[in-house]
Formats: structure tokens, sequence, C-alpha cells
């Protein structure tokens, strides 16, 4: 007997941490995703080296929580898995939709929206979807999904790209394969290779900054 599926529309409280001092009156305001099996108050504190009256970092944690090792102990998060894939991807879409209007980021001066790592993917495919204006993306420590690549909508963003020289999970013949993928469609970019694994550091984040004229 096959049995039937429903997909029933929930409220669910979602955590969104900041930091900053006053997000009107920052110069950037950085809207960023963090990786598979993170949690946004340990994620934002990547970002704590910028100056708090000049930049603005908004950190939403991923909707679906799980036990890191076992049945209890450390908690990460996830913004999606390959079960019932399509309706995670709508639920994190809508969800960054919501955190837009919420911290009203049209006003804002300048806004970056930065995903690393299983963040990456998740903020390409909202950029992709949502009618909300994002000129600049960065992507650290990932790449960017086929679906999103091959759209006309991303070469109206200023694109930055970050992978370190010790990340385990882009290594040489990956990253490769990635660059080929944009260079085959005309995918202007900028990129920062740095020395380092597979995390936020200060250095190249004060690199991107350099790059992005935010300071």
């Amino acid at each position: 007997m096959k049995a039937n599926v429903h997909h029933l529309p929930i409220t669910k409280h979602a955590r969104v941490y900041t930091y900053g001092n006053n997000i009107d009156k920052a110069d950037v305001v950085w809207l960023v995703a963090h990786g598979y099996g993170y949690l946004s108050e340990k994620f934002i504190q990547r970002f704590s080296d910028l100056d708090a009256d000049k930049h603005f970092v908004i950190a939403p944690e991923a909707l679906n929580r799980f036990y890191l090792n076992g049945l209890s102990g450390k908690v990460g998060a996830s913004w999606m898995t390959t079960e019932d894939r399509e309706n995670e991807i709508l639920d994190y879409m809508q969800y960054l939709d919501n955190v837009f209007l919420t911290f009203n980021l049209h006003k804002v001066r300048k806004l970056v929206v930065l995903g690393f790592s299983q963040g990456g993917s998740t903020v390409a495919r909202w950029f992709l979807n949502t009618k909300h204006p994002i000129e600049t993306l960065v992507f650290w420590g990932s790449s960017i999904p086929d679906e999103v690549l091959n759209s006309e909508k991303i070469h109206t963003a200023k694109i930055f790209t970050l992978i370190g020289d010790e990340d385990e999970f882009v290594q040489k013949d990956t990253l490769d394969t990635i660059m080929k993928k944009y260079n085959n469609v005309n995918l202007k970019f900028s990129h920062i290779f740095y020395k380092g694994g597979h995390k936020i550091l200060t250095q190249p984040l004060m690199q991107l900054i350099d790059k992005l004229k935010l300071s």
C-alpha cells in the first residue's frame, strides 16, 4: 500500500542574531547565512572584528536543528537536506524574505548578502527567486548552484568568491570545476584565495571589505 503525503503550512519561530549598534546609521548591512551544522550565535562572532558603528550584521539561523553527535550534546542547524527538498527550499526562501522585510533592508545604505558553505547555495537560490533587490553576493567556501548560475539574473549582481587553500571541501579539482563553470557562462566575479581552511577568517574578511570598498 502506498501512503499519501500531505504538506501543511505551519508557523515556526526562527532565531536571528544581529551585531552592530544601529542598522539605520550603518554604512553597510550584512545578511549572512551560516554553513551546515552551525548556529547563528556562534557564526556571527566571526564578524565581531567589524566596526559596530559602520557595519550591522544579520545572521538568520537555519530552521532545521539537530544533534551533531548522537542523541544529545552540541546542536547545529541545516538549511535543507534532500528529503522533501523543494518544500525546504521554499520554506527558507520565504524565511529570508521575511528577514528582509522585518529589518527594512530596502532602506539600508548598502546591503551585502554573504553565504558560507551550505549558506552559499541558500542565498543563491533566494537571490534567484526573491523580488527584493540584492546587488552584492558573496560566496565563501561555496559555489553557485547550476540553476542559479545558468540564469540571466546572476549577471545583474556583483559576485565575490572566497576559498581557503586548506579548505577540505573545496580542493583543487573541485575549485577547477567551479571556475570552469563560471567561465563557461561568462560570469564576472572577484576572487580571493586566502591561506586557511573552511571558515570565516578576519584577514580575508578585511580583504573582502577592501575589494567591496566598504572600509
